[in-house]
């Protein structure tokens, strides 16, 4: 990976450069380069947040990938100072930045489908895989394996699994209802297209 695609993805979610370690934060980078090159998006900003609900709602994964970043640390240091429970900030971050890494694997940017990829694997079981084959820790990978209420095969495990499974709803339940959409309608609607 060159530098100027590093600079790139730090640039679309500046949550990353919030990650403390090191070592983690280049993980994170390095799964966002990594899928985006395996997949058939010219950018990676071009990846709708549900491709298949594309002429419903317009709504970027980048976007909401941010807004859902920007929740869970809020929510991470709320519940850390008026709790006192510990939040490991780090692995709530690269979970936040990457819950949605997978979409630009399994989705097809030229027909808004599935890709054989997402035909084989599950949407957050994906992304989880993708975090173990970059050496970021188990307690990651579950984060992102978790976070879906629809696609997640175990409930969250963890504090920061609990905290980013709600700012994904939360954030994403109100981007569609501020546009006048039911999102549990749109998604069922869109998947029933491809099944």
């Amino acid at each position: 990976m060159q530098q100027k695609d590093k600079d790139y993805i730090i640039r679309l979610f500046p949550a990353i450069k919030k990650i403390s370690d090191r070592r983690i934060r280049d993980k994170v980078v390095r799964t966002w380069y990594n899928a985006w090159k395996r997949s058939n998006f010219p950018r990676i900003e071009d990846l709708h947040q549900f491709e298949l609900a594309r002429d419903c709602i317009e709504y970027s994964n980048r976007d909401h990938t941010n807004q859902v970043c920007r929740a869970a640390e809020k929510m991470g240091a709320m519940l850390a100072d008026s709790s006192g429970l510990e939040v490991r900030m780090d692995y709530l971050l690269a979970g936040a930045v990457l819950h949605d890494v997978d979409k630009i694997v399994i989705f097809d940017a030229k027909t808004g489908g599935l890709t054989d990829t997402g035909r084989r694997f599950a949407h957050a079981v994906m992304g989880a895989a993708m975090a173990l084959m970059e050496g970021l820790p188990e307690e990651v990978a579950h984060i992102i394996g978790a976070h879906s209420t629809k696609f997640s095969p175990v409930p969250p495990a963890s504090i920061e699994a609990i905290i980013l499974r709600h700012a994904d709803q939360v954030v994403a339940q109100a981007v569609y209802l501020a546009k006048g959409l039911d999102m549990d309608l749109v998604l069922r609607q869109s998947l029933a297209r491809i099944t």
